[in-house]
């Protein structure tokens, strides 16, 4: 089994380890990292582009205050929720609420 020769590798096994996982679950009262399903990693300039191009669909502009932020937000300086809120800012005025897209949750 590959996970057993990686952990054997590292001077531990299995067993240890998924009583490391519970005892963090426990301190941390969640999972002590991020679970993804199928999500596609992109770099700073692609993410940016995808946005851009988001953005154009809808007849918005990303200024570059907006990619300034965005790069921000893929180094972990800035919270998604909060950038969200500051790139669509502007928008609001032309989208009903139900519409924006931001949440108490990441949403980029």
């Amino acid at each position: 089994m590959k996970v057993s020769a990686i952990l054997e590798k590292l001077g531990t096994n299995l067993s240890a380890v998924v009583n490391m996982l519970i005892k963090q679950i426990i301190t941390t009262e969640g999972i002590p990292f991020e679970v993804k399903m199928g999500r596609l990693v992109f770099s700073a300039e692609e993410a940016v582009n995808v946005v851009r191009t988001t953005m154009a669909f809808e007849d918005m502009d990303l200024t570059e205050e907006d990619v300034r932020m965005l790069y921000a937000y893929k180094k972990g300086e800035v919270l998604g929720d909060d950038l969200c809120w500051e790139i669509l800012g502007g928008a609001k005025q032309r989208m009903p609420d139900e519409l924006y897209g931001c949440s108490n949750s990441s949403v980029l």
